[in-house]
């Protein structure tokens, strides 16, 4: 018998054995040790497998092992019974996730191959931060999904990026269109995550990002730049802040901010942001950046948010991308501080930036992206060298783990089902660090997410998320289908056009839009409520109306025949399928602007 274990993640180690094991119509089971009782417990009712508890004969046994992985587990089948050994809950519960996963093998119907597995992860974090602030915050049903799917495939951390979208009590004006997380929606998040052993770690942007609070007049007191300000690069110009002014009263504020919003969490960790304050030296601090440096004045506001963060009882994780501006600065750091070094293009100098953090001797991770943002159906191929980059340099200078990102830049136009792919293939990394290609990947993506389908969703997924390396565009941090769209300097993208991407290009991605069409069509079926379908067949019009517009400025009629109001409903329906209604105006009417100009 082939020693491959058809299951996702694969296992560290399994061995096969002589015999079978017989699948019982209930199982009996012996708990050894009373802190494993919950989680066995809790395993069974869950999936409504019918069991016993008993002190002799049973058919499953799990009992205490000590071990190095707090996650490890060893878990044997003979042919009289299944026995599991652990050092901790977690472990247990790995241990039965991977016994579900092989009960619901069909390869072994009646009877399952008697084998051992020892099985642990590689990466002590595997975590998923999924943007809740850019317009989109997920139904509840959609987060407990999203942390059932995570829990099956091995992650165990979880972050829901805030900048505005929890109801502070004192401040319904920041929130009051975006149909926001309550503490009691996050004590019940918490708590379920929990039970799945995954770390529901706060996130909160602390410094800059502050743009949803800093646009109302009651907050232009604490802005760096209450009237606004232009950047060339990336291009930006707003007529509000972004940014808290470094000083006293922006971090009494956050204190007030964080003893609402920290209890609700049952996690010692806690990450505040501090990415990206763009004007940081415009305008309040101007004088003290010019005298002290951006810097120092960085690393000073930096550890005031450290103190508060601290006062709080946690421990601070901060984005990087401020402190890796000068490397040398990061043995500056207190060590109760963690570094998240952030970069989601296929050449991020990961390799450099750990290695300036790890010499430093500060824990630490890196945060690959799932490049969905700023598309309508992804870039797959991105996506898989820019985790590929990150996880090779985790390993190499012994971070503690990944923090896998998925923003929504701009309004959150992306199909939902696009970042699976990363998810899974990050899970695959994140818990053994071999290699699986596009094709077993897209097996595992099925099985766990259409398994009704006799088609190829994923595969077909991930060739949608090609578009960019079709046409040969490789635009950081955006498909050149959305750039066309919803380019902020859009007097300049005709040129753009007929310097890199002539009309051949573009009528190749047409073409390649219309065969996936064609493909999607043959997938339906599979589910009740057709969401996958829905999804993908609007992000492929929506790139085929970009490109055709792109025809049109490079001098081609467009063959596009679609009225603007349908595409702008279809988005909206395709919308309350997994969000709320809040933010949906403002997502649907920048689309309905892109559109009209088109």
């Amino acid at each position: 018998m082939s020693n491959t274990l058809p299951i996702f993640p694969k296992p560290q180690n399994v061995s096969f054995t002589s015999g079978f094991f017989k699948r019982p119509k209930g199982w009996s089971l012996q708990i050894l040790e009373p802190r494993f009782e919950e989680v066995s417990r809790d395993f069974f009712i869950s999936n409504a497998y019918p069991f016993t508890e008993t002190i002799s004969s049973a058919n499953l046994l799990v009992k205490k092992r000590k071990l190095i992985h707090l996650e490890g587990y060893y878990l044997e089948i003979t042919p009289d019974k299944i026995c599991i050994e652990a050092g901790q809950e977690a472990g247990v519960f790995r241990a039965l996730n991977t016994l579900d996963k092989i009960l619901h093998n069909k390869t072994f119907e009646q009877k399952i191959p008697c084998m051992k597995i020892e099985d642990f992860p590689v990466f002590k974090q595997r975590g998923f931060m999924l943007d809740v602030s850019r317009c989109k915050v997920p139904t509840m049903e959609s987060i407990f999904e999203l942390i059932d799917l995570m829990a099956k495939v091995g992650y165990n951390e979880l972050q829901l990026y805030v900048e505005h979208t929890f109801a502070f009590a004192d401040h319904a004006i920041v929130w009051e269109n975006s149909s926001p997380l309550t503490g009691a929606e996050i004590k019940k998040i918490d708590q379920y995550c929990k039970a799945r052993f995954i770390e529901l770690v706060p996130n909160l942007n602390s410094f800059g990002h502050f743009e949803r609070w800093l646009r109302h007049e009651a907050y232009h007191h604490l802005a760096e730049c209450p009237t606004g300000f232009r950047r060339e690069e990336p291009f930006m110009e707003r007529d509000h802040g972004s940014t808290l002014k470094p000083n006293q009263a922006s971090l009494d504020f956050m204190d007030r901010l964080y003893q609402e919003y920290l209890p609700n969490f049952s996690s010692r960790h806690f990450n505040v942001g501090l990415d990206e304050p763009w004007e940081l030296g415009q305008g309040w601090s101007a004088d003290q950046v010019k005298s002290q440096g951006k810097a120092k004045v960085y690393l000073q506001h930096l550890d005031g948010i450290r103190r508060l963060v601290e006062k709080h009882g946690r421990c601070m994780q901060f984005w990087a991308d401020v402190l890796l501006e000068e490397p040398e600065n990061a043995k500056l750091v207190p060590p109760s501080a963690k570094p998240i070094i952030w970069g989601y293009e296929a050449d991020h100098p990961f390799a450099e930036q750990a290695k300036a953090i790890s010499a430093c001797g500060l824990s630490f991770c890196l945060a690959p992206g799932t490049a969905t943002w700023r598309s309508f159906s992804g870039r797959w191929p991105t996506a898989r060298l820019n985790l590929a980059n990150a996880f090779t340099h985790a390993f190499k200078h012994k971070a503690d783990g990944i923090l896998l990102t998925s923003w929504g830049d701009c309004g959150n136009h992306q199909a939902w089902p696009i970042f699976y792919p990363s998810l899974f293939l990050a899970a695959q990394w994140g818990w053994n660090n071999q290699e699986i290609d596009d094709q077993s990947l897209a097996q595992e993506l099925n099985k766990s997410l259409w398994p009704s389908s006799m088609a190829d969703p994923a595969s077909l997924l991930m060739e949608l998320g090609k578009l960019d390396q079709i046409i040969g565009a490789n635009i950081p941090n955006a498909s050149l289908a959305w750039n066309i769209l919803f380019s902020p300097q859009p007097e300049k993208m005709p040129q753009f056009l007929k310097e890199n991407f002539p009309k051949p290009k573009l009528f190749q991605g047409v073409e390649f839009l219309k065969s996936l069409q064609h493909d999607l069509d043959k997938t339906q079926g599979f589910e009740s409520d057709g969401k996958f379908h829905r999804e993908l067949s609007l992000a492929i019009d929506l790139n085929l109306i970009s490109l055709n517009k792109g025809l049109s400025m490079l001098g081609s009629p467009s063959k596009t025949n679609y009225q603007s109001t349908e595409i702008v409903a279809r988005f909206e329906s395709n919308w309350i399928l997994r969000a709320r209604t809040g933010g949906l105006e403002e997502s649907s009417k920048l689309l309905e602007q892109a559109l009209v100009a088109t």
